[in-house]
């Protein structure tokens, strides 16, 4: 059933109030959701290499950081066809994937995460940088009706225009590796990258605790490091990873090495 104006009236508005904002992804899967409902949603940047910006995930959501962005996103048809030249627009599997679908990456992914029906947005927000949102409904759910994509179709360019705004200036790490010539310090590159990990989610201190551990120390060593209590340590580390949507140090570790790989060269921390 499709929602009220009053309710399409505050998802917009709290869409538009979190625009440059870190709760702006969410709050824009919100408004989505008011159209067409679905059980997940992943936003990610696109480059040489997808980098992670969002999602809302909770069923097998460690197979996004231990395969998805390490190995099989090569094999995803959505990234396929955008090399290909596919345009900005709502698209659906069957479109992308033209029924020749990779029987690995079918297994690895769809039968691993019990996706049975993905859509995905492209949204170039600017030269250089586009976005995908894909939308996945789990096995309970039905496939998507003619309606629905219709009124997914109708808000897109609404959506379009509020991933422009808010990228206009600011810059999700791409995962792209930077050229980097033979002379560069790669020590220098790795503590940078550990210095900036989390960008402007995280307070100092929070950054602070990340790349402590990072670098393997326990809750009484860094709180020895940084001259603070051990329970002070452990609240930083529980809102970091509140804050980046992780749930352990193996997580924390998956999405530093994506940032690392991303992390533009000479980026102040």
């Amino acid at each position: 059933m499709p929602p009220s104006p009053a309710t399409d009236t505050l998802s917009l508005t709290a869409a538009v109030d979190a625009l440059h904002g870190s709760g702006f992804p969410a709050a824009l899967v919100r408004l989505i959701q008011q159209q067409v409902a679905f059980d997940c949603a992943l936003l990610l940047g696109v480059g040489l290499r997808p980098v992670y910006l969002y999602d809302n995930l909770h069923h097998q959501r460690a197979l996004l950081f231990d395969r998805y962005l390490t190995r099989h996103f090569s094999q995803d048809p959505f990234m396929q066809a955008l090399e290909q030249g596919l345009g900005a627009g709502v698209w659906t599997l069957a479109q992308v994937s033209r029924g020749r679908l990779d029987p690995e990456y079918r297994h690895h992914f769809y039968q691993a995460t019990g996706w049975q029906e993905e859509v995905g947005l492209i949204l170039p927000v600017r030269g250089g940088l586009t976005l995908m949102l894909f939308l996945g409904r789990l096995d309970k759910r039905s496939s998507l009706s003619r309606d629905e994509l219709a009124r997914l179709e109708a808000l897109f360019p609404l959506v379009h225009s509020l991933c422009r705004q808010h990228w206009r200036e600011e810059t999700p790490r791409l995962a792209r590796s930077p050229a980097r010539s033979d002379g560069t310090d790669l020590k220098g590159a790795v503590e940078q990258a550990i210095a900036s990990v989390g960008g402007d989610q995280l307070t100092r201190r929070e950054r602070q605790v990340a790349g402590l551990l990072l670098q393997g120390l326990d809750t009484e060593a860094i709180a020895d490091a940084l001259g603070i209590g051990s329970g002070t340590v452990k609240n930083h580390r529980k809102h970091l990873y509140a804050k980046l949507n992780l749930h352990s140090r193996a997580e924390l570790f998956s999405f530093f090495l994506n940032h690392l790989i991303t992390a533009p060269a000479g980026a102040p921390p």
